[in-house]
C-alpha cells in the first residue's frame, strides 16, 4: 500500500514540474438588443382581419313514399344528429275562442305513446341519451330530438309512437292544461307579456295572428279532450311534413331509419290557417293596460307588415338595423345612452306566412313614459323624413347582418331549426344560400324606400302597459283613441 501511495505522489510532483498547459480565451458573451415593441395606439379600434367569404353548406333534399319531405345535411364532426319534424299547420289553425288548441295537442303528445306510458317513454329517452321537445308557433308545430348517432333507429321508433300512437287521455290533458292555466295567469301579470298581447289582438283581431298560440287562461279551459284528438287529426298527418336533419348520419342510413318508423303512416292534413282578418280596432288607437304600482312601463309603437315573402324583406332588414335593431342603433342610443329611460330600446319585423308586424319596443321609467314615445315617434319621423338612412348606415346595417349571420349555423340544432324555420315559412331549402347576395343588394336607395314605407306616425298603433294612476294624464296628449284593454287582450272605448 506504501508502494502505491509513493508512485501516485511521483506521478504527481513530476507532473507539476511539466510546461505549463495554456487555457482558451474565453470572450465577454454580448447579447443582442432587446426587440422594441411599439406600445399599442389605445387612441382607436383594431383594424379588423379580412374577411372571409361564408356561406351555409348545401341542403340534401328528397321524399319518402308517404309525402314526407326529408332536408339533409351531414355534419360529421361529432357523433350527434338534431333533427326537426315539422307540420306545416299551427296555432293559426286554432278554432275560434280556444287559442292554445294546436300547442297544447302537441305538448300531450309525449304523454305516453305506443305501449309506452309517459313515464316509461320518458326513461326511454334517458336511456336512449335523446332529448326531445314540441314546439307550436303561428305556422307550423315542430317536433325536435337531439340524439346520439349510434341511437338513430331507436330514437325513430319513439318518435314514429309519440306521432302515431299518442294516447291523449284525460287524465294527461287535465294535469298539463292545469299547467298551460298556470302559465297564462302568469304571462298575464307581465307587463311585457300582456303588452304582446293585447298587440296582436288589435292588429289582427279574430283572425290569423290575432290571438296568442300558447292559448289564454279563459280559451285554455274551454278545450276538452274531444278538442284534442280532433286537432291531432287535422294537423300531424305525414303529407306535406318536412324532416330537417344535421349531423353524423348519411343519407342512406337516414333513409332506412325514417322509411322503416315513417314509410308505412299514411293521411293528409285538413287543418286550414284561419283568415287575415280586418281589425276592428283603429289603428292609430291608443291601448292601455293597468299595472297598478308598476314603478315601469312596457311600451310599443306597433302596426301590420307583410309576411314571410315581402318584397323588401331585404331593404326593410337594412333601415330596421339604422333604426332599432342593433345596439347602435338610432333608438337605442336615444333612449338609453342619451336619455337614459331604459336599459334598451329596440325595433324588429316578425315575419309569417300570412302577415307579420313592424314595432318600436322597450321597457323604461314610470315617469319617463309619454318621453319616450314622444323620442320612438321622433326617430320614425326622421328616418322616414328629415334624416334619413345614410350611405355608411346602409353599409354598417350589412356588414353587421352578414357578420351575424354565421352564428345561426353554429350548432347542430341550431342549423336544424334554421332549416325548420324555412320549411314553416315555404321558403325553398337553398333559400339561406342566396341571403348574402340578396343582402348585399339592398340599395341606399330601396333601403329608403322602405323606411318611407314603414315609418308613418299614423300607421302605429300605441300599446302601453304601466301604472295608468300615475301615467294616464300624460298619454292623453297623444290625442288619440283611447282603448282599455285586459292583461287578456280584451279592449273596450275608454270612458
Amino acid at each position: 500500500m506504501r508502494c502505491h501511495l509513493f508512485l501516485v505522489l511521483a506521478s504527481l510532483a513530476f507532473a507539476g514540474c511539466g510546461p505549463a498547459v495554456s487555457q482558451p480565451r474565453l470572450e465577454p458573451r454580448v447579447d443582442p438588443p432587446p426587440e422594441v415593441i411599439p406600445p399599442p395606439d389605445r387612441s382607436r379600434l383594431p383594424d379588423p382581419s379580412e374577411a372571409r367569404p361564408w356561406a351555409p353548406p348545401a341542403v340534401t333534399t328528397w321524399s319518402l313514399p308517404n309525402g314526407m319531405k326529408v332536408w339533409h345535411l351531414q355534419q360529421s364532426q361529432l357523433p350527434l344528429i338534431a333533427l326537426r319534424l315539422v307540420f306545416p299547420s299551427g296555432s293559426s289553425s286554432d278554432p275560434p275562442g280556444k287559442a292554445g288548441l294546436t300547442g297544447l295537442s302537441a305538448d300531450l303528445l309525449d304523454e305516453g305513446a305506443g305501449t309506452l306510458s309517459a313515464l316509461e317513454l320518458g326513461d326511454a329517452m334517458q336511456r336512449l341519451a335523446t332529448e326531445y321537445n314540441a314546439h307550436a308557433s303561428i305556422d307550423g308545430v315542430s317536433l325536435s330530438m337531439n340524439l346520439l348517432s349510434d341511437k338513430l333507429q331507436p330514437s325513430m321508433a319513439l318518435l314514429a309512437d309519440i306521432t302515431q300512437r299518442p294516447h291523449l287521455t284525460g287524465t294527461e290533458l287535465d294535469r298539463r292544461r292545469g299547467l298551460w292555466v298556470a302559465q297564462a295567469i302568469s304571462r298575464e301579470a307581465n307587463p311585457n307579456d300582456a303588452r304582446t298581447i293585447v298587440t296582436h289582438r288589435v292588429l289582427f283581431g279574430d283572425g290569423y295572428a290575432g290571438w296568442p298560440g300558447v292559448g289564454t287562461k279563459t280559451t285554455l279551459k274551454r278545450i276538452t279532450l274531444a278538442d284534442v284528438k280532433k286537432q291531432y287529426q287535422a294537423v300531424f298527418q305525414p303529407e306535406g311534413a318536412i324532416f330537417t336533419v344535421v349531423g353524423d348520419v348519411t343519407r342512406a342510413a337516414l333513409d332506412e331509419a325514417l322509411r322503416q318508423s315513417f314509410g308505412k303512416w299514411q293521411g293528409r292534413p285538413t287543418a286550414k290557417p284561419a283568415k287575415v282578418a280586418e281589425s276592428k280596432w283603429p289603428a292609430n288607437g291608443l291601448y292601455r293596460i293597468d299595472f297598478p304600482g308598476s314603478s315601469q312601463s312596457s311600451v310599443a309603437l306597433a302596426q301590420r307588415a307583410a309576411g314571410s315573402h315581402a318584397g323588401d324583406y331585404f331593404p326593410a332588414m337594412v333601415f330596421n338595423w339604422a333604426l332599432g335593431g342593433a345596439f347602435g342603433s338610432r333608438l337605442n342610443l336615444n333612449l338609453r345612452e342619451d336619455k337614459g329611460y331604459t336599459y334598451g330600446a329596440r325595433s324588429h319585423f316578425r315575419r309569417w306566412r300570412g302577415v307579420g308586424t313592424y314595432s318600436l319596443a322597450a321597457q323604461v321609467k314610470g315617469d319617463t313614459t309619454k318621453a319616450s314615445l314622444d323620442e320612438m315617434f321622433k326617430e320614425l319621423a326622421g328616418i322616414g323624413g328629415n334624416k334619413p338612412l345614410t350611405t355608411k348606415e346602409q353599409s354598417d346595417a350589412i356588414e353587421g347582418l352578414l357578420l351575424g349571420f354565421p352564428s345561426r349555423f353554429e350548432r347542430l340544432d341550431s342549423m336544424a331549426g334554421q332549416l325548420a324555420w324555412l320549411a314553416h315559412q315555404e321558403h325553398p331549402a337553398d333559400w339561406f344560400l342566396k341571403y348574402p347576395q340578396r343582402l348585399r343588394a339592398v340599395t341606399l336607395e330601396t333601403a329608403d324606400t322602405s323606411a318611407k314605407r314603414h315609418a308613418q306616425r299614423d300607421a302605429f298603433a300605441v300599446i302601453v302597459a304601466g301604472d295608468l294612476g300615475k301615467i294616464g294624464a300624460s298619454l292623453a296628449t297623444l290625442d288619440r283613441p283611447v282603448y282599455d284593454c285586459s292583461p287578456g287582450g280584451h279592449c273596450n272605448k275608454a270612458e
